[in-house]
């Protein structure tokens, strides 16, 4: 009968430690592994040191705060579920445009069980380098958790996530592996494999001053001279991405910021101080700029070019009136 208590007891200790590590919540399943037997369990509740959260998932009544939803819905599938996609995007800090309204789940293709509340996913294809455990959780990698949006979402969508997953430590030769690996049978990859291909900058580039152009001349705007060398009394200032010279209007389109070393985003700032000092009026616009807010974009580079424009007029006039000062000379 000792025994039997101090085994209980025991138990019992095992799963409030195990808890502790996940908001206060547990499984039935890993209380039943732990040694926990539905007796014990049903005296715990009885006595009010758990609550249900939901089927299958409890919470020991003296943690502290609200049950965290995430980790609710995680131990629902315990032990098979994976916290995938916008919840994976989440706890990796990635941000999105908007949170998820549902925990989102992967299981391996197989599994039957699907609780009610959440977004389930199935796989076939899910191995151990693609899900990483902290916390309580097993979640998706960064590079598996872009993929799988990526598969869901357009290309900007894709692109903003990426920017963000490197800038928070993925490498974009894993990235592009792991993409390239997942691509058969899966559509919207096509962008997440481009932008990190070996040597992608300079095709991204390319592609990013083509939509530019594009949006150009649906906006009805002037065309640019594309990639002009500009200087001033010192020299060459550098290449422009776009330039309009009567104006003196330039507009630079900034790629990935992992494309982009930190010398050359040093060089990018000195020649933009260059450029001002030079008289041009400068617009740089990112990538999220132009697939994402292009209406914003086509507007900003009027208002240049109009405001140029009318300076240019202005000084023109004056200098064709004897005696009258130039626009903004006191």
């Amino acid at each position: 009968m000792g025994n039997d208590r101090g085994a209980r007891r025991a138990a019992v200790a095992a799963l409030r430690k195990t808890a502790a590590a996940q908001d206060g919540q547990f499984a039935t399943a890993q209380a039943r592994e732990l040694g926990v037997s539905r007796s014990t369990l049903r005296t715990l509740r009885e006595r009010g040191e758990v609550v249900a959260q939901r089927r299958g998932v409890w919470r020991f009544r003296a943690a502290a705060g609200t049950a965290d939803e995430t980790m609710t819905g995680y131990l629902a599938c315990w032990p098979e579920g994976v916290l995938s996609h916008e919840s994976a995007a989440c706890w990796h800090g990635l941000e999105l445009d908007e949170p998820p309204t549902a925990v989102h789940i992967t299981l391996a293709h197989g599994h039957r069980r699907k609780p009610t509340g959440l977004v389930v996913h199935v796989t076939r294809d899910l191995p151990s380098g693609d899900v990483l455990t902290s916390g309580g959780l097993a979640v998706t990698s960064l590079a598996r958790t872009l993929c799988d949006l990526a598969a869901g979402g357009g290309p900007g969508r894709t692109l903003q996530l990426l920017d963000q997953a490197v800038a928070l430590g993925a490498t974009p030769r894993w990235i592009h592996q792991r993409a390239e690996d997942l691509a058969p049978g899966r559509g919207g990859l096509d962008a997440l494999r481009a932008a990190t291909a070996p040597g992608a900058a300079p095709v991204f580039r390319s592609w990013l001053e083509r939509t530019l152009d594009g949006l150009l001349a649906e906006a009805g705007l002037p065309a640019p001279t594309w990639n002009v060398a500009v200087g001033d009394a010192e020299g060459q200032i550098g290449i422009v991405d776009a330039l309009w010279a009567s104006e003196g209007v330039v507009v630079e389109a900034e790629g990935l910021r992992f494309h982009t070393s930190g010398e050359a985003r040093r060089r990018d700032a000195e020649r933009f101080n260059r450029l001002v000092a030079a008289g041009y009026t400068v617009r740089r616009f990112t990538w999220h700029d132009i697939v994402e807010e292009p209406g914003r974009v086509t507007a900003s580079i009027g208002e240049a070019l109009r405001t140029r424009a009318a300076v240019a007029a202005a000084l023109a006039r004056t200098e064709r009136t004897p005696g009258r000062r130039p626009p903004g000379d006191a």
